[in-house]
C-alpha cells in the first residue's frame, strides 16, 4: 500500500477533529521522524544507499534512510485495545504503508495477547529498528539488522511477565506467516514463510544488567523468481535432477540470537550476536555480531562499535559439462550465475559516534564507520566501478536528525 508524507498529516488533522467527539479520550497519538544522510568514501561502490556524493535523504528522494510514522493507539475496553502504524519511507527498496495493525488482549498486567500484523521481535531492537531516537546510531548494525529479512509479519504473539526477588522476566512466544515482494537490480523475487515461529526469553537484573535468548524458525520457506524457475524446469528436463534440487530456494531455516545490555548512569552497552542454520542449499549459514559501549556526558552521548559478519556458503557442484550443446551451455552458465549473484556479505567495521539530545524528544547524532570487507566478495556493497580492484575498504560518514512526539 503507497502512501505519501500528507497521507500522515491527513490523518494527524481527522484525530484533531471534532467528529470523533468523545472517542478521543481512548485515543493516542505519537509518531516518529528522521533525516539521514552521508557520504561514501569512494567512487568504486554503493554501500547501503550511499555513494560519494555527498547527500542528504528528505521524503522525496528514494536514496536513503529517512522516513516519518504515525501510530494510533485505541483502547475499547480495559483489557482490549488496538494500534495502527502509517509509515512513509524515503528508500526504493522499501514500500510505504501501513507497518503494523494488531489488536490487543491484557487480561492481567502480566499477559498480553496481540494478532493482527506486527513487528517480529527477534533482535533486541527489531520493535523499534524504524525509531531512530531509540538507540545511539545513526544505523542499528548492519550486519545483524541488515540481513534480518523477516521484519514483520501477520500472526499472534504471546507475552508473560513476572518478578522474582530484584529480577524481572518476559517469556515470548510468536507464529504466523510472512509474504513479500524482493527486488534487486534486474531480479524480482516473491518470498513466502508459512508458520515462521519463535521463541524469546529475557531476564532484566536490577543493576541495569539485561540478557536476552530468541529463536525464530521459518520451517516452511517458499521463494519463486521467474529467472530461477525456469533453470529448474530447464535442469529436469536435461536429467539434473539433484542439480535442479541444489539451486532450489525452498526449504527450512533456524536463527538463534542472543543478547546482553547494560544500561548505568555513566556507561551503556550492548551485544548481540546471531546465527543461521539453513537447509537450503543455495543460501550460505551466517554468523554476525557486534559489541558496542559508550557514556553519558550530559546531553551527549558518546560510543564505540566493532561489528562483523561472516558467512559459509553451501558448494553447488555444476555438474554440466560445458561445450557439448548451446542448450546445455545455457543451463551450465544459468548455474554459474546464480551462484555469483549468491550474498556473500562478509564484512569487518569499526564505528565512533556521538549523539546530542539538544531538545527533550529531539536528538542529533553523526557516526564515522571504517568498513572492512573481503575483496571478491559482496560484503554489503554493491560495486559500481568497471575496475575489478575495489578492496571492499573505504569509510562510510553519517548524520542524522531524530524526531519523536
Amino acid at each position: 500500500m503507497a502512501v505519501s508524507l500528507w497521507h500522515l498529516f491527513a490523518v494527524c488533522s481527522l484525530v484533531s477533529s471534532p467528529v470523533l467527539g468523545s472517542a478521543q479520550e481512548n485515543l493516542h497519538i505519537s509518531g516518529f521522524t528522521r533525516l539521514v544522510g552521508g557520504v561514501l568514501g569512494t567512487d568504486e561502490a554503493r554501500y547501503q544507499g550511499y555513494d560519494d556524493s555527498v547527500s542528504v535523504s528528505s521524503f522525496s528522494s528514494v536514496s536513503s534512510f529517512s522516513l516519518a510514522a504515525v501510530q494510533a493507539d485505541y483502547q475499547f475496553t480495559d483489557y482490549l485495545s488496538g494500534s495502527a502504524q502509517v509509515l512513509y519511507h524515503s528508500s526504493e527498496n522499501r514500500d510505504s504503508g501501513i507497518e503494523w495493525l494488531y489488536l490487543s488482549f491484557e487480561p492481567t498486567e502480566a499477559l498480553q495477547l496481540k494478532a493482527g500484523r506486527l513487528r517480529t521481535p527477534a533482535l533486541f531492537y527489531s520493535d523499534v529498528q524504524d525509531v531512530g531516537y531509540a538507540y545511539p546510531w545513526v544505523l542499528a548494525p548492519q550486519q545483524l539488522y541488515s540481513a534480518y529479512i523477516f521484519t514483520r509479519y501477520e500472526g499472534a504473539n504471546l507475552r508473560y511477565r513476572f518478578a522474582w526477588d530484584n529480577m524481572q522476566f518476559e517469556l515470548e512466544g510468536y507464529w504466523g506467516h510472512f509474504d513479500d515482494e524482493i527486488s534487486s537490480g534486474d531480479l524480482s523475487l516473491n518470498l513466502h514463510v508459512e508458520n515462521l515461529n519463535g521463541l524469546i526469553g529475557l531476564v532484566r537484573f536490577g543493576n541495569g544488567l539485561s540478557i536476552r535468548l530468541a529463536t525464530m524458525h521459518a520451517p516452511e520457506t517458499d521463494i519463486n523468481m521467474v529467472q530461477l524457475d525456469l533453470l529448474q524446469q530447464g535442469l529436469q528436463v536435461a536429467g539434473f535432477e539433484k542439480l535442479a534440487r541444489m539451486v532450489s530456494l525452498e526449504g527450512s531455516s533456524r536463527n538463534y540470537m542472543a543478547s546482553i545490555s547494560y544500561e548505568g548512569l555513566e556507561w551503556f552497552a550492548t551485544a548481540e550476536g546471531t546465527t543461521l542454520d539453513s537447509e537450503i542449499d543455495a543460501l550460505a549459514e551466517l554468523q554476525s555480531y557486534y559489541v558496542m559501549a559508550g557514556r553519558y556526558l550530559g546531553d551527549f552521548q558518546v560510543f564505540a562499535t566493532l561489528a562483523a559478519s561472516s558467512y559459509s556458503l553451501n558448494e553447488i557442484n555444476n555438474t554440466i559439462p560445458p561445450g557439448l550443446s548451446p542448450e546445455l551451455d545455457q543451463l551450465y552458465y544459468g548455474v554459474e550465475i546464480l551462484k555469483a549473484t549468491l550474498l556473500t556479505d562478509e564484512l569487518r567495521s569499526f564505528s565512533l559516534g556521538t549523539r546530542w539530545d539538544f531538545r527533550p524528544s529531539m536528538a542529533l547524532k553523526a557516526e564515522i564507520t571504517w568498513l572492512d570487507g573481503e575483496p571478491g566478495k559482496s560484503s554489503f556493497y554493491d560495486v559500481t566501478s568497471i575496475q575489478e580492484g575495489f578492496d571492499r575498504d573505504t569509510t562510510l560518514y553519517q548524520v542524522a536528525w531524530e524526531w519523536v512526539f
